[in-house]
Order: C-alpha cells, then sequence, then structure tokens
C-alpha cells in the first residue's frame, strides 16, 4: 500500500523535491535574516514551555511555525534543518494539490498545472529562509484537499468534519488574519442561509468546518486571553500596520515600517533592513509621535497606533486610498514600497503573479456562465480566498502575503481549463 502511495503520488514529484533541497543546501545561511529573528524568538520560548511572556506581551506572529521549528532550536542544530523541513513541507502542499484535481479530472494535463504551482518562485524563494510561508502553503493546499473532498462525499460525518477543521486552524495559527477570514465568513454564511433556501446543506458543512477549525484554535485564544484580557486578540502589531497604511505624507506609499526604523532612521550609525534606502524623511514625518508611544506596554502602544491611523483616514481620505491602490499593487506585484531600493528581485513576484492573475481573470467568464455547475466547494473556497485578499489589502500587501492565495486561484483555473473550457470546445464540435 506505501509503495503504491509514493509511486502514484511522490514519484512523479521528486524532481521537485530535489530542487527544493538543493534550493535549500544551496542558498540557506546559519545566521538570522530579518522576521527569521522573530520566530528563532518564539521557538526558544516555545522550547522553554511558553510562548510569550506575561509581562508586556507581544504576539507578533501565530505559534504554528515557531512551534515546527522549536526542536531543532531546543537541540541547537544547525539552521539548515528546520529549513529542510520547509522543503518538505512544500512536497506534501504539491502532493495534496495534485490528489486535489485528481478528484475532479483524470487528464493526462492535470500534471503541468501541479508542476506550474510545484514551480511557483515567490513560494521557493522563501525555503531557504525561517519564514512561515511554507507552512502556510501546506495548509492552505491540505485544505483545499479536504474541504474538496468532503463537498464531493454524500456521507458526512465528524470523522470527515476534522481533518479540513485541523488544516483550517493550522492556517489560523500560521497566519492569525485568517482568524477574521473565519469570522467573517461565518456572518456571510448566516446570511446566505436567511436570504436563500438553496444550498443550505452545503452551507451547513461549511458553517461547521468554520466553526471547529475555531474550536481547535479556542485554547490558544484562551491563553491570549490569560495574558492581553482581550477577546479574539492574538497580534499585537496591527496598529504598527494601519498607522502606516494611512500615511498623509505624499511620499509614503503605505508599506509597514518598524518601530525602530522610526525611530532611529535619521541616525547615520543605524542599519534598516537592506531593502530600504535612506529613511531620515520617514523618521522626520514620525519620529516625533513615536517617541510620545515609548513608554507604552506594547498593547496600549497598538492602541493608540490604531486610533492614530483612523484619525489619518478620516483626514485624508483620499490619500488613504492613494494607499490602498499601492498596497494592491504590493500585494499582488510587489510594488511599489516607499523608501525602497528598487530590485530586479521584484520580477520574481511582479511576473509569476502577473500570469497567474491573467489566467484566473481569463477564468471568470467560463465561470459566470457555467456558475451552477460549478463545484460548491472551488466556489465556497475561492470566496473565502477572496474575503482574505481584501483584508490584507486593509493590512499589509506584498508579494509574500498573496503565495498562500495561489494554491487556490491556481485550482479554480486548472478546473476551468481541464473540464469547462474542454466541455464548450466539445460542445461546440457536435
Amino acid at each position: 500500500m506505501v509503495k503504491k502511495i509514493f509511486k502514484k503520488d511522490f514519484l512523479p514529484l521528486l524532481p521537485l523535491f530535489i530542487l527544493y533541497t538543493l534550493v535549500v543546501v544551496l542558498f540557506s545561511s546559519n545566521k538570522l535574516i530579518g522576521d527569521e529573528s522573530r520566530y528563532y524568538h518564539y521557538a526558544v520560548n516555545i522550547s522553554n514551555g511558553f510562548f510569550e511572556e506575561t509581562e508586556n506581551p507581544s504576539f507578533g506572529n501565530g505559534p504554528a511555525y515557531p512551534t515546527i521549528i522549536a526542536p531543532f532550536i531546543a537541540l541547537g542544530t544547525n539552521l539548515l534543518y528546520p529549513k529542510l523541513v520547509n522543503a518538505l513541507l512544500l512536497l506534501f502542499s504539491i502532493v495534496y494539490f495534485k490528489k486535489t484535481i485528481e478528484i475532479f479530472s483524470n487528464s493526462k494535463n492535470n500534471i503541468y498545472f501541479i508542476y506550474l504551482l510545484g514551480l511557483y518562485p515567490p513560494v521557493i524563494r522563501w525555503l531557504p529562509y525561517l519564514y512561515s510561508e511554507t507552512l502556510a502553503f501546506f495548509a492552505t493546499c491540505g485544505l483545499l484537499y479536504y474541504v474538496v473532498k468532503i463537498f464531493q462525499s454524500e456521507k458526512f460525518t465528524l470523522k470527515s468534519l476534522a481533518l479540513p477543521s485541523l488544516f483550517l486552524a493550522l492556517l489560523i495559527l500560521v497566519k492569525v488574519i485568517f482568524l477574521h477570514v473565519v469570522l467573517l465568513s461565518l456572518l456571510l454564511i448566516l446570511a446566505f442561509a436567511i436570504v436563500s433556501k438553496s444550498n443550505r446543506a452545503q452551507l451547513k458543512k461549511c458553517f461547521l468546518i468554520l466553526v471547529c477549525g475555531f474550536a481547535l484554535i479556542s485554547p490558544y485564544l484562551l491563553y491570549a486571553y490569560s495574558i492581553t484580557g482581550k477577546l479574539l486578540y492574538i497580534g499585537t502589531a496591527g496598529g504598527e500596520i494601519l498607522y502606516h497604511r494611512a500615511s498623509p505624507y505624499e511620499e509614503e506609499l503605505g508599506n509597514w515600517f518598524s518601530f525602530d526604523d522610526v525611530l532611529y532612521g535619521n541616525s547615520k550609525s543605524y542599519e534598516p533592513d537592506g531593502a530600504y534606502d535612506n529613511l531620515e524623511k520617514l523618521s522626520l514625518n514620525h519620529r516625533d509621535a513615536f517617541i510620545k508611544l515609548e513608554p507604552l506596554t506594547n498593547i496600549q502602544r497598538d492602541s493608540a497606533l490604531k486610533s492614530m491611523a483612523i484619525a489619518n483616514m478620516k483626514s485624508h481620505p483620499i490619500k488613504y486610498i492613494k494607499n490602498t491602490v499601492a498596497n494592491v499593487g504590493r500585494l499582488v506585484f510587489h510594488y511599489p514600497f516607499s523608501y525602497r531600493n528598487q530590485n530586479m528581485n521584484t520580477y520574481g513576484y511582479t511576473i509569476p503573479n502577473m500570469f497567474v492573475l491573467f489566467f484566473w481573470i481569463l477564468c471568470l467568464y467560463p465561470f459566470i456562465i457555467n456558475r451552477k455547475h460549478a463545484p460548491f466547494a472551488i466556489k465556497a473556497l475561492m470566496l473565502f480566498t477572496l474575503i482574505y485578499a481584501c483584508g490584507i489589502i486593509l493590512l499589509d500587501g506584498r508579494g509574500r502575503n498573496f503565495i498562500v492565495m495561489v494554491p487556490t486561484m491556481t485550482l479554480f483555473i486548472a478546473y476551468h481549463f481541464l473540464k469547462v473550457i474542454k466541455i464548450s470546445i466539445v460542445s461546440e464540435k457536435n
């Protein structure tokens, strides 16, 4: 049985796994870069039996990825080893995607879409780093498979509900914005159920998956509440992101900057992220306001920055709209950024995402024409992804955050090319 599964699902993808492994081995470093230090910090905490300090807590990201790498950090291994886990996660992601496409189609052309996703440059780009992108990608692909499977089956049991709920919970614990996506999705399901009597059985399945996924993360929510005293509060970086999103200065386009960038950007001794140019102007624009926030706790600072962001949105609505348009560009094309050294790396997002978006838009027409016959699972998953897109556009749009959307968009494209468009061509010939 194991041999049969390996031959069917893994053997066709071995070239991809070899590529992933080579990327990790050749390009990884034992030095922490960028957000790696934050994931490393939380992994150290987890290996010591806690996630965050009770005094002045700061929830910078979810606990899922730090938990994955914590055993390696606790053992003091070379950072190459947890990064090799990224290669495994990406391989299993593509296996799940392969199995999902095969539910809809047994065409030999399936392999092209599978390899197109497996060779998606932005997710490969993050393999040699301690970043959560590959885990989020894995959670998304697993969620796609089990959601499609549960909707394709006439039988609906608690056992079949467990795995999609588990992958949904994992996705939330990797990218905490999905908590808000789940809550909004629940409201939409209730609205759909009230407005229309059709599809109520399918809506019930969606509702139960979302509720069970939420229930699975409830221990973490209770843990966060015990530290922060706030319900559903699992991120303290939202205020900082929103503040820069609402920047009223013409030379700023709404992309996020760290607290240190603002406080020390005008200092000659300060070295910002290598992607950024001179931050003196940034510091001049915001430093005085940020100095007043220094005595506050992380939670108090987050609340104050949110209030300041809302005030800027109200005072400068046109500029906020401009920043939002720029944020859409950053999400899809990883451009434009203020105070940033532009380089060829941008093309690594722009070119592949341009093709994904083009073919997704191309499939909208056949989808609209055949929407009544489209599988409910694909419609539900696509709506879930679009809700996420709207949420992330209001927050931190950058190419990294588009990665988690690509499996669903590719499934949408593959379904229409393999089933709908093929059917239309056959019908016309007949």
